[in-house]
């Protein structure tokens, strides 16, 4: 698909949001002026106005780039939350607010800072934990070393349990260890990975894909079932949480979503943060107020202490959030004009794969927001209302575009295996005649060999010169 020609258009796209939403007045208008350049910028507005000043705060003193540094705000906090909430959407559609987020830039233009900074309330109560699960392992241990009536005359539980080492934060980990933790910690965990080829590259290495299979069925919260071979423990998890947010390089971005992973949903899951970066990020003589960093830490903190009941099994029981009929019919609308429009006008795969990911995104940002708003304003957290649907709106419709900026990459590497295959094995520069001696070779069709050749030259993974000869891109 050649996206410079396709129809559909990031303008087109905003006009007919603008038809079908009554905006609040608090909220700025969408209009071509700000929001149809060829970059968007994150919608700011879409937080509470306390959020607001910490991302500008953090903007004018740090230096941190604003897409970057609000794309981590919006995944801690949704990490925070964890299985706590869920909203219900419809009679069998309950969303838990897990977020899977690719910060796309150059190398040293300030990817990391802002991710790290945004965790910094996770690691600091990851501390605390770990703090408290030492303590209580030492008495554990100290209760297994000892009868029965010793452990009664020293004030300890008869039939001692082994604590849970609890976390909310995971660093770089292997799939089998991040199970384990999962077991350990059934509200939910957030995997921040420096580097995010590290672990796309690796999910087909060494078990044969069955770790990119894991990654598609958690984006649901849908059930683990695994045996660790080196341990014979079995876990069970029925409503897994973890949201990933990572770094990584445009130049990755091919061999990261490209092939296969472009039509089978995986390259969709990925909300991706791609801003248009010239220069690296600015030093500032000036400090940033303290009270900053310590008011995004209370307010992730908060949201992380929140108290919830738990079933038999220890699994969090979430609290459940309706929609009222304000919000659903502005959803509705949205669906209907916009987003399935959008669907319907293009014949990418990746695209219409983008457009229903955003569908299941935007229910899971109306809970988020709304969480956002109770937390920070005293909105409530019982009734997910108009406003929230709006800015969950604005929201999708900024990582619509931002997912089209990346798919200019993307696409710059075949979807179809046999397709990867011939360029793979093809020189740099090659005739007509070389692909399809090749294709024989391989036991591909003449028709397919063809049509390799025209999906190359208009998805711009191939480039073909006026005497016939074609080279790779």
């Amino acid at each position: 698909m050649d996206l410079n020609n396709s129809r559909i258009r990031p303008e087109d796209i905003i006009r007919s949001a603008e038809a079908c939403l009554t905006l609040p007045p608090s909220l700025p208008p969408l209009n071509e002026k700000t929001q149809t350049a060829t970059c968007p910028s994150f919608p700011l507005d879409v937080f509470p106005r306390e959020m607001q000043a910490i991302a500008r705060s953090f903007h004018e003193y740090e230096g941190f780039n604003k897409d970057f540094l609000c794309a981590a705000m919006l995944t801690v906090f949704a990490s925070a939350m964890g299985n706590r909430w869920t909203a219900h959407f419809s009679t069998s559609w309950y969303a838990t607010p897990i977020l899977y987020v690719v910060v796309i830039g150059p190398a040293s233009c300030g990817k990391t800072p802002p991710l790290h900074q945004m965790t910094e309330p996770l690691r600091r109560y990851d501390l605390e934990l770990d703090a408290a699960y030492n303590t209580a392992l030492q008495r554990y241990d100290l209760a297994m070393s000892l009868n029965r009536e010793e452990r009664i005359s020293r004030g300890l539980d008869e039939q001692p349990v082994k604590p849970r080492h609890r976390q909310v934060l995971v660093i770089n980990t292997t799939i089998e260890n991040l199970f384990s933790t999962l077991d350990q910690n059934r509200r939910g965990i957030l995997m921040n990975v420096d580097e995010l080829e590290s672990l796309t590259g690796n999910m087909s290495r060494y078990t044969n894909g069955t770790d990119e299979s894991y990654w598609l069925e958690m984006f649901n919260g849908s059930q683990i079932k695994y045996a660790r071979k080196s341990t014979g423990e079995y876990i069970n998890i029925a409503h897994p949480y973890v949201s990933v947010i990572g770094g990584t390089q445009p130049g990755v971005l091919p061999s990261m979503f490209g092939s296969k992973r472009s039509s089978n949903g995986f390259a969709a899951r990925f909300l991706k943060v791609y801003p248009d970066i010239t220069r690296m990020p600015d030093w500032n003589m000036q400090k940033m107020p303290e009270s900053v960093a310590q008011d995004w830490d209370d307010i992730i903190r908060s949201v992380l202490t929140m108290e919830y009941e738990t079933d038999a099994n220890g699994d969090p029981q979430p609290q459940v959030v309706e929609f009222s009929p304000e919000a659903l019919q502005k959803l509705i609308t949205w669906k209907n004009t916009v987003n399935g429009k959008a669907w319907g006008e293009t014949d990418s795969e990746y695209v219409k794969g983008v457009c229903g990911k955003l569908e299941t995104y935007v229910v899971r940002f109306c809970l988020i927001i709304q969480v956002m708003r109770s937390v920070c304003d005293g909105a409530g957290d019982s009734v997910i209302d108009e406003v929230s649907a709006y800015r969950a709106i604005l929201l999708a419709e900024y990582f619509r575009r931002m997912d089209l900026r990346a798919f200019n990459l993307i696409r710059h590497q075949p979807v179809d295996e046999l397709h990867q295959q011939l360029l793979d094995k093809l020189p740099e520069v090659f005739t007509t005649a070389d692909a399809m001696a090749l294709g024989s070779l391989l036991g591909t069709s003449e028709s397919t060999v063809k049509r390799f050749l025209r999906d190359g030259v208009s998805q711009q993974y191939l480039k073909k010169d006026r005497h016939g000869s074609y080279c790779k891109a």
